[in-house]
């Protein structure tokens, strides 16, 4: 398998974020975001806002798994829901993150989303307030 063409690419700012449990694992929060994000190649056109909210589990080094789910609100007024899992950590001063994403989608115009796998990544400030968002079609 290999990374296909980017579909989206945009910004992104945390909404909020929860304290959820404390171990001798590390952290759990809950974070939700939300992304403006513009279509490229196959998803040329296809803009809008996504929010997407998830569990995170953080360990003492600042490294984390996380899971969750959102929506995708496309300009012509269609929309999406969106599954995610991924992993985090803190590097250099920017925090980065890289999961998949897969969508559901009862739109006939999006349909095609359906059989995707997406790869995510995100890279902002170390504390995760901004970030640029990258979505990649995974073949």
């Amino acid at each position: 398998m290999a990374i296909g063409e980017k579909l989206w690419a945009g910004k992104a700012k945390t909404m909020g974020m929860t304290i959820k449990g404390l171990t001798a694992e590390g952290v759990s929060l809950e974070a939700t975001w939300m992304a403006q994000l513009m279509g490229d190649g196959r998803a040329k056109g296809i803009d809008g806002a996504m929010t997407y909210s998830g569990m995170i589990m953080m360990g003492p080094n600042g490294a984390g798994w996380s899971h969750g789910q959102g929506m995708f609100n496309i300009m012509s007024g269609d929309m999406a829901v969106v599954k995610g899992s991924g992993f985090g950590k803190v590097e250099d001063m920017k925090g980065k993150s890289v999961g998949l994403m897969s969508f559901m989608t009862m739109a006939p115009k999006l349909a095609w989303l359906n059989s995707v796998v997406a790869l995510v990544t995100l890279v902002g400030d170390p504390m995760w307030t901004e970030f640029d968002v990258e979505i990649w079609e995974w073949k």
